[in-house]
């Protein structure tokens, strides 16, 4: 009669022990307000390229015009650098299909520094010669390819390591430029059926939802927060008024103008 009760007690002991080591794990993700891992509350975000589709139908000269005049820069630390990153991967890509060197060359440098301040450089060691070559070459779909694998480990990494605030705002900053730059061109030249790009209401929202779960103080304690979601939130209302699939060069005006100002928001 003993044996069955001694194996019980065994049983429950290993079932306690076994729950405290699943609950040692949990605590060391960082959790939500219900006790949710972050890595399960935020949303992995797509690639920008799908509003660059824009750009197929344009003469490389046109699609130059639409590199920034000055570079885009911020005050530096983590999270403003992360931003910048996002904008000037999108900022590189289309200096490579506005076969741009010398812009290429010299927003890539930026890329690599702000790589390295953000402890990536060992991800992506041999950005600038792999580019260097590239250019010299002539080989833009290779540096496309490029700099595409750069975004992608960069992103890749900074999930991998849950710095998920990171990761959000690097990835806000790709689409913010792409957002910003093919509105650009799409003005210069107005027909609705080339906003049918800028239809991306799921990214938007998932953006807004990411932004909304960041919990660190330097972030939120910053001027630009607040002012950043309600902007994000702006460019989800002119995207949610779509009219069949498309919008007009109103619309179009304002989705640029209010990315215009999520840019500035991080350089104040």
């Amino acid at each position: 009669m003993k044996k069955p009760i001694w194996i019980v007690i065994v049983l429950i002991m290993v079932l306690a022990i076994s729950a405290c080591k699943d609950k040692k794990k949990d605590d060391t993700l960082p959790v939500g307000e219900e006790g949710e891992s972050q890595v399960t509350l935020f949303a992995p975000l797509p690639s920008f390229k799908a509003v660059f589709t824009a750009l197929d139908q344009l003469e490389s000269r046109d699609i130059s015009a639409a590199i920034p005049t000055d570079m885009y820069k911020t005050k530096q630390d983590p999270y403003r650098n992360s931003f910048a990153l996002g904008v000037l991967t999108a900022d590189a890509i289309i200096a490579v299909r506005g076969r741009n060197k010398s812009k290429l060359m010299t927003i890539a440098n930026e890329m690599m520094r702000i790589t390295t301040l953000l402890n990536l450089e060992a991800e992506v060691p041999q950005l600038n010669d792999d580019i260097k070559t590239l250019v010299e070459k002539e080989q833009w779909s290779e540096l496309e390819q490029t700099l595409d694998k750069h975004k992608k480990v960069v992103e890749d990494k900074l999930w991998e390591r849950e710095d998920l605030d990171q990761y959000t705002l690097m990835v806000l900053g790709g689409w913010t430029e792409a957002a910003n730059r093919v509105s650009w061109l799409i003005n210069r030249n107005f027909t609705a059926e080339r906003t049918k790009v800028l239809k991306q209401k799921g990214t938007w929202n998932d953006i807004y939802s990411n932004m909304k779960l960041i919990n660190s103080a330097s972030i939120v304690n910053e001027a630009y927060y607040k002012p950043v979601l309600e902007l994000i939130e702006k460019v989800k209302a002119v995207l949610d008024a779509e009219i069949e699939g498309t919008y007009s060069l109103t619309q179009t005006e304002e989705i640029l103008k209010q990315t215009d100002l999520i840019k500035a928001e991080f350089q104040k």
